[in-house]
C-alpha cells in the first residue's frame, strides 16, 4: 500500500501523492488575476498566486504562500502532515471540504488556508469590504480564542473580526457590516439569521462558512440548531443564485476530531451534483503521540458515591502519570469540580518559586469567587460555566502560564481550547443527565482525551480514564 494510503483515507479514488509534478499548478483559474500591493495595506506586499513547494518527507513549505499572507503562518517552520495532505484542496480550490483528523493536528490552519484562498480571489485583498466569513464553534471560549488569534494575524490586511456569541450585545445583522470575519455559535447565528430576508444584501456577502467541532451535529440538544443554520445558509445560497447565476458560491469547510459519518456529512455540505471533498486522517497522524491508560476501580458504589470515591484516588494518578507537568481533570458536574478540588487540596502539596508565589498572590487578588480563590492559592484551578467570565479567563491564563499545576473542569472545556495539559484525567465515564447516570459517548471521551499533548506545548502526553472495574 502506498504510504499516503496508510496515513489518510480520502474521497479520492487513488492514493494521495506528494510528487511535485507541476510546481505552477492550475491556480490561475481558481484565483483570478494577479494583483499588486494595495495602499490600504501596512506594508508593500507582493500579492500573487501560491506556488507548490515541498520540503522533506512531502511536507509543504510556508514559502508556498504568497508574501502578503505568509505572516499568518509564521509560527510554523512548515505545514505538518495533515495540513500538507489537504493543501491542494484548501488553497488551490474553492470547493467545500470536510476533514476529520486527530486532536492537536492543526485543523485551525486549514481554516486559515481557506481564508487566504478567499482573499487571494479578490483583486485587492486588503480593502475588500463586501465579503463575510463566518466561523462557527459550539462554545464561546473557542470563538474568543480564535478572535484574539485572527485579529492579530489578519489585521495587517485590514481584515476586521468580531465575536458574536451569547454574551454579545449584537442583535441585528446590520451591525456586522463593518466586519469581515464573524465568530459565533450555532445558537447566536440562528437567532440572527431567522429573518434573513430583511438582510438579503448582507447575507449575499457571506462567502466562507467555517464549522469547528462539527461533530456536535450528533448531539441531541445542540445538533438540530447547527443543522438548521447550515440548511438555512444552503437554502439562501440556492435562492440567491437562482436570481443571479453570477453570484459566487458559498464555501463550507467543516473539521473535527470525531466525525463518525464523514461521507454523509460531505454529501450534505456539497451540492446535488457534487459532494464535498473529505479526508479521514488516522490517529497515527497526531503530532504528539498519546499514551492512553484505563484504570478500573471498585464499582460497589452509587453514581454519586463512586465519583466521591474517585476523588480520593486522584492524587495517586497525578503522581504516577503527570511527570510534574500540567494536569487537566474532567468532572461530570460543577459540584463535582469543586468537591474534587477540595479533596485534592487536602491531599497534595505543590512547590512554588518566590516568583510564582508572587504571581499566584496577584492572581488570587483578581478572582471574584471566594472558594475558587482559596483553591487557586494552593495551585488548583476550577473551571465551569457557573463562574463569571473574568474568573474563567484568569484561571485559563494561569494554567497556560504554569501557575496552576492542576486545572479541574467540566467537559465543556474539552471543546477545542488549547491548554498545555501533559496529563488529562477523565474522572468517571458517566455523567448525570435526564434523571440518571449515562455513559459519555465515544466522541465525548475522544474530545476530552484530545486535550492532552497540544503540539505547541508538549512532545508527549498521557490520558487516564478512571472508570468502574466491571460493567453494570
Amino acid at each position: 500500500m502506498d504510504e499516503s494510503e496508510e496515513i489518510a483515507n480520502s474521497q479520492t479514488s487513488g492514493p494521495i501523492s506528494f510528487d511535485d509534478d507541476n510546481e505552477e499548478g492550475d491556480s490561475a483559474e481558481a484565483f483570478g488575476k494577479e494583483t499588486v500591493s494595495s495602499s490600504a495595506s501596512s506594508a508593500n506586499f507582493t500579492y500573487g498566486l501560491p506556488r507548490r513547494l515541498f520540503v522533506d518527507n512531502g511536507l509543504r513549505s510556508i514559502q508556498e504562500i504568497p508574501e502578503a499572507y505568509r505572516h499568518v503562518f509564521k509560527d510554523y517552520p512548515c505545514f505538518n502532515r495533515v495540513q500538507s495532505l489537504v493543501m491542494d484542496d484548501v488553497l488551490y480550490s474553492a470547493e467545500p471540504l470536510v476533514v476529520t483528523a486527530p486532536t492537536g493536528s492543526g485543523k485551525t490552519v486549514i481554516f486559515e488556508l481557506a481564508i487566504v484562498q478567499l482573499l487571494m480571489s479578490f483583486d485587492k485583498p486588503s480593502i475588500c469590504s463586501d465579503f463575510k466569513i463566518v466561523y462557527m464553534a459550539p462554545v464561546k471560549a473557542l470563538c474568543t480564542e480564535k478572535l484574539h488569534d485572527w485579529a492579530r494575524k489578519f489585521s495587517k490586511l485590514n481584515i476586521n473580526c468580531i465575536e458574536v456569541t451569547g454574551d454579545s450585545d449584537v442583535a441585528d445583522l446590520n451591525y456586522l457590516n463593518r466586519h469581515h470575519i464573524v465568530l459565533t455559535t450555532p445558537e447566536k447565528w440562528d437567532s440572527l439569521t431567522r429573518r434573513w430576508r430583511d438582510h438579503c444584501t448582507l447575507m449575499k456577502t457571506v462567502r466562507l462558512f467555517l464549522i469547528d467541532e462539527v461533530h456536535i451535529l450528533n448531539d441531541e440538544s445542540r445538533g438540530p440548531t447547527l443543522e438548521a443554520v447550515v440548511s438555512r445558509m444552503k437554502m439562501l445560497q440556492q435562492h440567491q443564485r437562482a436570481d443571479n447565476q453570477s453570484l459566487p458560491s458559498l464555501r463550507f469547510i467543516a473539521v473535527s476530531a470525531t466525525i463518525p459519518n464523514v461521507e454523509d456529512l460531505a454529501q450534505w455540505l456539497g451540492t446535488l451534483e457534487k459532494p464535498a471533498k473529505y479526508f479521514r486522517m488516522e490517529e497515527s497522524m497526531r503530532p504528539v503521540q498519546l499514551k492512553k491508560v484505563v484504570k478500573g476501580y471498585d464499582s460497589n458504589f452509587s453514581g454519586f458515591m463512586f465519583d466521591v470515591h474517585l476523588s480520593y484516588k486522584l492524587k495517586a494518578v497525578i503522581s504516577q502519570y503527570s511527570d510534574g507537568k500540567p494536569t487537566l481533570v474532567f468532572c461530570s458536574t460543577r459540584k463535582s469540580v469543586l468537591a474534587t478540588a477540595e479533596v485534592l487540596a487536602k491531599m497534595i502539596t505543590f512547590s512554588f518559586t518566590e516568583t510564582q508565589k508572587s504571581a499566584l498572590t496577584l492572581l488570587c487578588g483578581q478572582i471574584v469567587d471566594n472558594k475558587i480563590r482559596d483553591l487557586a492559592k494552593v495551585g488548583i484551578g476550577c473551571h465551569h460555566a457557573g463562574l463569571v467570565m473574568t474568573d474563567r479567563n484568569l484561571l485559563e491564563s494561569a494554567f497556560r502560564d504554569g501557575l496552576l499545576p492542576v486545572l479541574i473542569a467540566t467537559s465543556t472545556l474539552a471543546m477545542g481550547v488549547n491548554l498545555p495539559a501533559h496529563l488529562v484525567v477523565i474522572k468517571s465515564t458517566q455523567y448525570y443527565g435526564n434523571g440518571g447516570y449515562q455513559d459519555y459517548s465515544d466522541s465525548q471521551l475522544l474530545q476530552m482525551i484530545g486535550r492532552a499533548g497540544r503540539p505547541q506545548y508538549d512532545t508527549s502526553a498521557v490520558a487516564v480514564i478512571m472508570t468502574k472495574s466491571t460493567c453494570e
